[in-house]
């Protein structure tokens, strides 16, 4: 069965979302609030997000939902508000610079201040709790920071490269804080790649261009220090972070285990050649395989 596509009459009103790089606006359907966010052409960031959240789903990992829509002649991703009434959003940007008042508040890219010690630092406080309706596979997940490692474990197997300060954060609701639900998960699983050069990574016996090559070179939007001229890698950052929580690591390393290639097909499966063609989807399933084999061998007996 194919994922479902909701069809959004044009005549719904529409309030635009200023945060982001990307075209986005609110509308209200069905008496709730949806983020209707339109991918850019050429790329696949509108299946990205789709797969990406079933995979979140398989890890057990909290997460922004997102189904195929279209709108007029615009194609996109609607998702339902993740902050519920009377509450908000707090983004890392936002929290750190609270703490170091030389944070880099007003940059998105390239900010060195957005430190792995410092998101530690932040996580690990006893006031940010989990969100509300979600239970922690293990005993061992006891922090925001742990879950957070689930997020990084996510980016690292997805190969996402835009968990910048403003794609975390936490909420506020009720006089309670807690780790937001992770979101915007499109810049993954190639989506950006055209399918020729899919087909020549696939392919190729040069290994310097081969996808084994390809999985490697994907990085974060972290830094070690700030002093790191580059992010750290999206596998290297997972395992500098998983040493602050090993049991935690562990747990999350299991749930990534648990997933087979069967499932991974199985969703793949759903998306119409409309939304992807069929070298786009093998490609994708590729690059989740090399990085699920090297990160499981982090993984303890």
């Amino acid at each position: 069965m194919a994922f479902p596509v909701r069809i959004i009459d044009t005549g719904v009103p529409e309030l635009l979302e200023q945060l982001g790089t990307k075209k986005k606006s609110w509308v209200r359907l069905d008496d709730c609030r949806y983020l209707f966010k339109i991918g850019r052409p050429g790329t696949g960031e509108n299946w990205a997000e789709v797969i990406a959240a079933r995979l979140a789903s398989m890890l057990g990992i909290p997460h922004a939902d997102y189904e195929l829509a279209v709108r007029g002649n615009e194609k996109g991703v609607l998702s339902p508000l993740i902050v519920p009434e009377g509450g908000r959003l707090i983004a890392g940007n936002e929290l750190l610079a609270k703490i170091h008042p030389e944070y880099r508040v007003h940059e998105v890219r390239q900010v060195s201040d957005h430190t792995l010690r410092r998101i530690h630092g932040l996580l690990t406080h006893p006031a940010i709790g989990f969100p509300p309706d979600w239970r922690p596979p293990s005993d061992s997940i006891m922090t925001a920071y742990d879950l957070f490692l689930g997020y990084l474990l996510l980016d690292a197997w997805i190969a996402n490269q835009d968990r910048h300060h403003e794609n975390w954060g936490v909420i506020y609701h009720q006089r309670r804080i807690y780790l937001s639900p992770s979101f915007d998960h499109a810049a993954s699983m190639g989506q950006n790649e055209t399918d020729c050069n899919r087909e020549e990574r696939l392919t190729t016996r040069d290994r310097g261009r081969h996808i084994s090559t390809y999985v490697i070179r994907a990085r974060s939007a972290i830094y070690e220090r700030q002093d790191s001229a580059k992010p750290l890698k999206t596998v290297e950052l997972f395992d500098k972070a998983a040493s602050r929580s090993p049991a935690a690591a562990q747990t999350w390393l299991g749930q990534l285990e648990r997933i087979g290639t069967q499932d991974i097909a199985a969703l793949f499966a759903q998306l119409q050649e409309s939304e992807a063609s069929q070298i786009a989807k093998t490609f994708a399933m590729r690059l989740l395989e090399l990085n699920r084999e090297r990160l499981l061998k982090s993984l303890t007996p």
